[in-house]
């Protein structure tokens, strides 16, 4: 009988089986996202090559960050978190998405900083029970707020999302209805899923979101044509201010105690 795989080990090798990389490449900082604009712009930006399988990344040695694409969904987003949190010399994992604007005030082309996301999705339960709250990282979320104020001449907005896998609800009216009594700002679908396996298995996560489209608003559930419009106009600076959250992660890693990424107000499990 062939030997069996412990979960640690099958986790790498799910990781360089879907993405074509050896875990030895990855860095310390991970960004995610599941838009190959993304990818692409890192890859030209930092000169590194696209590495390809299932999922595609790009790793940057001088900046300490590996970005993957992930494709799309929670089961997606899942998995990724699952494997990354394997990795012995993760720092943070970053999620950079498009969400859809809630809010009345929301704009598209806002920055949102998420301090929670509700789980409306199928992946999560199977990581924590369904009364825990799916939140990110609190020192990641400072950092972020942080760098959008000190880069960008519109602060960030903040709120609780919600994380759903019912793709078409902009047709359903009590879905509808049960967002805006519970004052969501936004929704997308995958947000809860990694911050509740983040919080499951002690990776530190975070999110900075793009607002892409006004779904509630007459004209604003997002066309080809419109997001077309969406990558041309926003998407560099949302890659950029990612890049920069990183990268002042890493500078003050140091000076976090040992356990600073790792109690439960941060994404961890408390040991």
């Amino acid at each position: 009988m062939p030997k069996q795989l412990r979960p640690d080990s099958y986790a790498r090798h799910t990781l360089e089986r879907y993405t074509g990389s050896s875990v030895k490449e990855f860095r310390s900082n991970i960004l995610l996202c599941n838009f190959q604009r993304y990818i692409e712009s890192f890859s030209e930006h930092t000169e590194n090559p696209i590495i390809s399988g299932y999922w595609q990344v790009v790793h940057d040695e001088t900046r300490d960050i590996s970005i993957i694409n992930y494709g799309v969904g929670s089961p997606s987003a899942g998995i990724a978190m699952h494997c990354l949190s394997y990795l012995d010399n993760i720092n943070s994992v970053l999620m950079l998405g498009m969400c859809g604007g809630i809010d009345d005030e929301c704009e598209i082309g806002d920055l949102l900083i998420p301090t929670a996301s509700i789980r409306d999705e199928g992946t999560s339960i199977h990581y924590l029970p369904k009364n825990v709250p799916a939140l990110p990282c609190v020192e990641i979320n400072r950092i972020c707020e942080q760098i959008i104020q000190q880069n960008m001449s519109k602060p960030p907005r903040s709120g609780i999302m919600m994380t759903t896998d019912y793709r078409m609800w902009e047709f359903d009216q009590e879905f509808i209805e049960y967002i805006l009594k519970h004052r969501i700002i936004a929704i997308d679908m995958e947000i809860a899923t990694m911050f509740a396996v983040g919080y499951a298995l002690n990776l530190p996560t975070g999110a900075l979101m793009l607002i892409s489209d006004l779904p509630l608003r007459k004209g604003g559930i997002k066309s080809k044509n419109s997001a077309k419009d969406i990558f041309h106009s926003y998407t560099s600076e949302h890659l950029k201010m990612g890049v920069r959250i990183c990268e002042e992660i890493s500078k003050r890693k140091e000076a976090f105690s040992s356990n600073t990424f790792t109690s439960p107000f941060c994404g961890g499990v408390a040991e």
